[in-house]
Parts: structure tokens; sequence; C-alpha cells
């Protein structure tokens, strides 16, 4: 696609083109995908609204307000629950709680239903608001960080006063729900504003979201709504899509030679792409890294076999869109879809249909945990899945699943390997036969953020004869994980848990910096004679934590009570290092943060999934 010769010629025929796109027949609508987040729930179609805002759900809209995402039979922090209207009768917001409304106080979450208060903002400016909203993780591998994240970012509460000039906070918060792609809250959010039409970003993320979600009809419909009003590069692009799309390909062409003669930075799979669907050859893609969701939908819709590296530099929801493509090579999918399901955005069972994918003679292997060690990776590990899904003796799943968890804790890739791993664990109900598996089952209920089952576990286990020293094993996960106050763990406990530790040299050593460090955050005092045996040996080291202004910052927002902002600090000091134990500086200063403003199961989840990042 060179272009014509005559530019003027080009112009008028494209202008021609686009109107006949927008007063021509609409794109029909078709049933599309399901936009599956964590698990599998329906994708919600919003449609342009040009009336008034509406700050609470009405009854009759319940079902098609509610976007929560806990896993099933989660144990959630107290306060949340998933997303759904309430009845709105004696729930703890009133209106004289929401005086001085706009629409950057508009939500999905009041006080009852999980949100942090309608004055978590009290006594805190604008522009520092507007600052943590921009300084958000995108990529977040904890679920209880994006667990605040999303009651961060959906609960309705008095933004603070607003001078005209700064940004609103609304397209900020909806921004950073799409960026750390949780598609459905951010399309949700942008439904209740009556104005969005008017803005770019707003519009772009909701024609995005369709997009990432397979939702091409309606994504097209935003393009032909909007396209009137926005002339840049991505909506030329966009009309060519979804004209093509529609089968006015002489139309579809015609504007993608007048981009091929205004510029030259858009990427060739754009073109071959658009080659494709006029009918004409074309060339393999060899590279496409950081994907957008429209080149994502171009390259399904054409039939073009994704490249390697389009899973490097991509983002949340666009990781989750390849691991689900037909397009993509099974290799590709299965290294999308670890990633995904590490960053929250598909769930475990997604990754194991995704792992089924592969396809092989699973039968044939006698020893599953040699063959995991000599072949591991993503390939090897849905290997594991299909044998361990075929297991129909409870004890030999049990087996498998120590044993693959025991090897991936040398691999250095413990975390995904419970996360692909859990489906199976759930099947297997804590017994007197099992108790050996009680910390297996533990570890990993934990790494998905289902704190009930992770209790069940190790509370089955206690009445049981067991040796001391898989009771000591046991000791860190029962102190954090109790309904009691941890702050009343025994001493005597305490020590006698440390000489087991202690004859295992640097091992233990680590780890019982790591489990006084996290009781110490949560309010625990420990004995000095512990402390002067866990202490550095004063050789310098390099610490990996926060910059002081963070780190002042958090202290203050939680030392003057500020809900809202202290989460936000929580959630940039932890950043996207998470809850590893490598960032222990940061989780001790959020355990702390958030315990101050009485968030303390909150605090709690983050001591326990550091707990078991390092081995607890």
């Amino acid at each position: 696609m060179n272009g014509f010769p005559n530019k003027k010629l080009i112009f008028s025929v494209c202008l021609v083109s686009c109107i006949t796109f927008l007063l021509g027949p609409k794109v029909p609508t078709v049933v599309a995908e399901s936009l599956e987040l964590n698990e599998a729930p329906k994708f919600l179609k919003l449609q342009a609204k040009n009336t008034p805002i509406q700050l609470v759900p009405k009854k009759t809209d319940s079902k098609k307000r509610k976007v929560g995402h806990g896993a099933a039979n989660q144990d959630q922090p107290i306060g949340y629950r998933p997303i759904s209207p309430s009845g709105r009768v004696n729930t703890p917001v009133a209106v004289h709680n929401l005086k001085e409304l706009d629409r950057d106080s508009i939500g999905l979450l009041d006080d009852s239903q999980g949100g942090l208060g309608a004055d978590m903002w009290l006594g805190i400016s604008r522009s520092f608001v507007t600052r943590l909203l921009a300084l958000l993780p995108s990529r977040i591998n904890s679920p209880i960080m994006r667990n605040l994240m999303k009651r961060l970012l959906l609960t309705e509460a008095v933004a603070p006063k607003n001078n005209k000039l700064e940004p609103a906070l609304l397209p900020l918060r909806i921004g950073a729900l799409f960026e750390i792609g949780d598609l459905e809250s951010a399309l949700a959010l942008i439904s209740l504003t009556s104005n969005r039409t008017s803005e770019e970003g707003l519009a772009r993320i909701g024609i995005d979201g369709r997009l990432f979600g397979n939702d091409t009809a309606g994504a097209c419909q935003l393009v032909q709504v909007h396209s009137d009003q926005f002339k840049g590069v991505y909506w030329q692009k966009a009309a060519a899509f979804c004209l093509a799309m529609a089968g006015k390909t002489a139309q579809a062409n015609l504007i993608s030679d007048v981009l091929a003669e205004k510029t030259n930075s858009l990427h060739p799979a754009f073109f071959s792409a658009m080659d494709k669907l006029s009918g004409a050859a074309s060339p393999k893609i060899i590279s496409l890294k950081s994907p957008s969701a429209l080149m994502l939908s171009l390259m399904r819709s054409a039939g073009l076999i994704l490249p390697e590296d389009v899973v490097e530099e991509a983002t949340p929801s666009a990781l989750r869109s390849i691991s689900l493509s037909p397009n993509a090579p099974v290799k590709v999918r299965l290294a999308a879809g670890e990633l995904a399901r590490g960053l929250g955005v598909i769930g475990s069972k997604r990754l194991g249909e995704i792992y089924n994918a592969i396809d092989s003679d699973s039968t044939l292997i006698t020893n599953p945990i040699k063959y995991l060690s000599e072949n591991w990776g993503p390939t090897g590990r849905a290997i594991l899945a299909q044998i361990v899904e075929k297991q129909e003796d409870t004890v030999e799943r049990a087996k498998l699943i120590d044993g693959a968890l025991k090897l991936a804790q040398k691999k250095g890739e413990w975390k995904i390997t419970a996360l692909a791993i859990v489906p199976y664990v759930e099947t297997i109900k804590p017994t007197a036969e099992l108790a050996w598996f009680s910390g297996t089952a533990a570890r990993i209920f934990i790494a998905t953020g289902n704190y009930k089952s992770a209790r069940a576990w190790l509370e089955s286990s206690k009445d049981r004869e067991t040796k001391l020293s898989d009771r000591m094993d046991l000791y860190p996960l029962v102190t954090l994980i109790t309904k009691d106050d941890v702050a009343k763990v025994q001493v005597v406990e305490l020590r006698g848990w440390w000489k087991t530790q202690n004859v295992l040299g640097n091992r233990g050593l680590s780890k019982a910096r790591t489990f006084f460090s996290l009781l110490n955050a949560m309010g625990v005092s420990i004995p000095s004679d512990l402390w002067a045996e866990v202490l550095d040996d004063g050789k310098p080291i390099k610490e990996i934590g926060p910059k002081a202004t963070i780190r002042n910052a958090l202290s203050q927002a939680a030392e003057n009570g500020s809900r809202g902002a202290t989460v936000a600090m929580t959630l940039i000091a932890l950043g996207e290092r998470g809850t590893l134990d490598q960032n222990l500086f940061a989780v001790e200063m959020s355990i702390k943060a958030l315990r101050r403003i009485g968030l303390k199961q909150e605090a709690r989840a983050i001591a326990l999934e550091t707990a078991v990042g390092a081995g607890l």
C-alpha cells in the first residue's frame, strides 16, 4: 500500500468514506466472548447514557452493577465483600456525608460493600491525591494488594475540592483500573459519568476494554459514535479496522493508504493485518512487542499468528487476551497465561484450560516429579497439571502436589506453580491421613488469598499427633493466621520455634529474621535475647526499599488517619515487588500503617503473603 499520487484526492475520498461509515448501517451486534476476570464473571455491556449521574444503584439494576472479583469461598479481609449493591437500608453512607458531591466522588462501593469510607480523603489536598493516583503500580502480583487497589479506586467518597487547575480524579481512577487489567470495573465507572463522550481518554478506554474482551461489535459501535469528534491516528486505525470488519474493504484500504502516506511510525503488522482482512497475501509477523488492544484484535480477526515476543512488555490485559487467542501458538499462550495468572487477570481454572491445550500422552510418564525437574517451565507444569487432574486417588494426588511445590521452591517459581495447582488442591479435604499435607495446602491457599481454606487446613492439624518438627514448621503460619490477637503470642513458643531454626544455619536464620520482623510489625514485642541471635553480622548489605519521601508520606498519612492516602501510599511503597520477602522494609511499613488506620485483617494478609513467599 503506497498510497495515491494525488493527496487531495486521497483525503477527499477518505472524507466521503468516513461519512459513509458514520451514516451507514451499524456493525451488527454479536455475542462477545465473556470477559473473564478471576474465574468467569460476565462482561458488562455498558451503553452510553445521557442521564444525570446516579450515585447509588437501583435495586432493579443490582445484577448489572455487580462487579465483584473475590474467589469463591475466599476469607476476605474484614470490611470487604464482593461488589454488589445493597438494598440501601441502614447503610453507613448517608446523604449528608456526600455534600458537594461531583463526578470525581462517584463509585461502586460504599462502606457496607467494602469501601474505604465516604471521608477517606478528608484533610488531603487534591494535588496529593492526583499524584498518588498517578504513582499506583500497574503490575500487581499480590491478591491483597489487588483487593486494596480495587477498593481504593471504586469507593464513592467526597473528593478534595477542585480549584479547576488540577486534573479530574475520575479519569485517573478509571485509567488505574484499566492499567491493572480490571476492565470490568473500569467500564463500570465510565458508565456512571454522563459526559464521558467528550473525553478522548475515557472513550479510548471504553473501546480498548471491549477489544481486549473480544467484543469487536461493541468496540466498533463506540468508534462510530466518537469518530466525528476525535481525529487522531488511533481513531483512523480503529475506523479502518471497523470498516474492514463490516465488509467495507475499499473504504478501509483508503484509510490505510492515507496512514501509510502520513506516518512511518505505525507497526508493519497493522498494514499486514489490513491486507489480510482485504483478502490479499500478507507477510509473517516476526515481532510485536507491547501489543495494543487494536493490534491484537486485528491479528486475531485476520488470522495472523502472533510472534513469540508478543508477551514482552505486554500489559496485564494484553497478556490475558494473548493467553486466550486462537491465533497464538500454544507455547505463547502458556507463557502469557502464567504471567496473566500471576497478575490476577485470569483465574487458575482458566490457566488449567490453557494447560490442557498441550497435546501429550501424560500416562506414559512414570515419574512425574522427575519429568518436571528435567522439563521445568510452562510446558512441564502443564503436563504435571494434566497428570494431577487424572489422578483419582486423593493421597497420591496430594503427594504429587507436595512434590511439585517442593521442586518449585528450589527452582524459584513456587508461586506460579501454586497458582496453577490450586484447583486440584480444592478437591482435597483435610483428613487425619493427610495431616502431613496441611502446610503445603495452607501455603497454596494463602498464595491465592483464600484464607478460609488455609485456616481450615492449619486448624485440622492442631489436634492430631504430629512430629515436633512438623508442628514447628507450621508455627509461623498458625501464629499469623489465627483469629486471635497476634500480639498475644507466647514467648515460650517463640523460643521453641527458634531452637528448631537455629540448627538449620543460614536458611533458618533468614526465616527467623523475616518472621520476627513480621511479628514486630504486627505489634508483637520480640525479646531482646532473640533479636541478639538474629541480628545481622554488621557487614554492609544492599537494602531494597521505598525512598525517604514515600516512607515519610506513608507514615504521616497513617498518623493523620487518612484511609485513602494510607492505602494508596501502601500500594506505592510496596510497588511491583509487592509482598516478596526481598521487599521486607516496605512490607513492615505497610503492615504498621494499615494497622494504625484499623485495617488489621489487610495487614495480616500482607504478613501471610510475605511469610509464604519467604518459605515460612
